[in-house]
């Protein structure tokens, strides 16, 4: 046990970060129905860490960090731009086409990067594992400030989130408070990106938001109390798989995130065919 703790104190103290604040942005991203948005800006930020590579940064390092959240901050702007009352184009589709667009130009980037493969794995899957106590001490202390502006912002975010066309004939600039609301969402996913890559990433966004909706918990101190308590489950059985069977732990995290999804549809399928 005390190897264990040694060994993944910090990592699995980094993914409870990461849950808490993913956990609060999921819900205004399932309600938006942009679902995608959180992978989409998550590889826009390691096509910038992709960039900074290029010239001769490292893995990690301020540069890294600054590339990767200058390129989240022109997603945040694009995406913001492609709010349209067209129903014919779906918002989804133009995130979509982000995804693909830069994912493309993050492994051309990446082809003239010695080890840019290894650099490729690093960026999808992360490197929690190796996350140091400063890094924790780091990314809390950055959610903490846009926790701070987020508390300021969440009437609005809110009203928005939950009905743009109440909120824009209350005369609400939609396009300006959805530029701020992924330029928040950007930075978060500049830091935990280069930390737990885009797959973990997306996941602490989606999954334990629609575990808590499929609930009926759709909001509030109740929402982020399930996300939490998900989280930290799904952390603490990911880490403990990935330290016994000696597997990636940031994809190990990912499958439990996905078991207890299918656990709780499952379950919930069973009890709608016995009524």
């Amino acid at each position: 046990m005390s190897g264990f703790l040694a060994m993944m104190g910090a990592p699995v103290l980094a993914a409870m970060v990461l849950v808490v604040m993913h956990g609060y942005l999921g819900g205004h991203v399932v309600r938006r129905g942009v679902i995608f948005v959180d992978i989409a800006l998550a590889q826009v930020a390691a096509f910038g860490v992709a960039m900074a590579l290029l010239f001769g940064a490292e893995m990690g390092s301020d540069a890294a960090w600054f590339s990767g959240l200058g390129a989240t901050f022109l997603g945040a702007l694009l995406i913001a731009a492609t709010r349209s009352g067209d129903d014919m184009i779906p918002q989804e589709a133009y995130i979509g086409i982000i995804y693909a667009v830069f994912s493309a130009a993050m492994i051309l980037v990446l082809t003239r990067v010695p080890h840019g493969g290894e650099e490729i794995r690093h960026l999808l899957v992360g490197s929690i594992l190796w996350v140091t106590w400063t890094e924790v001490l780091k990314t809390a202390v950055l959610y903490a400030l846009l926790g701070v502006l987020l508390r300021w912002a969440h009437p609005r975010l809110e009203l928005i989130s939950r009905d743009a066309a109440a909120a824009s004939k209350r005369g609400l600039n939609l396009k300006r408070w959805d530029f701020l609301f992924y330029a928040v969402l950007g930075t978060v996913v500049t830091s935990s990106v280069q930390i737990a890559g885009v797959l973990l990433v997306f996941t602490l966004l989606v999954v334990p938001t629609v575990m808590a909706y499929r609930r009926g918990v759709l909001g509030g101190a109740r929402h982020l109390g399930f996300v939490l308590v998900v989280g930290v489950l799904a952390v603490v059985l990911g880490a403990a798989a990935s330290w016994w069977l000696d597997i990636p732990t940031g994809a190990a995290i990912v499958c439990v995130f996905g078991m207890l999804l299918g656990l709780q549809v499952a379950v919930e399928g069973g009890r709608t065919l016995r009524q």
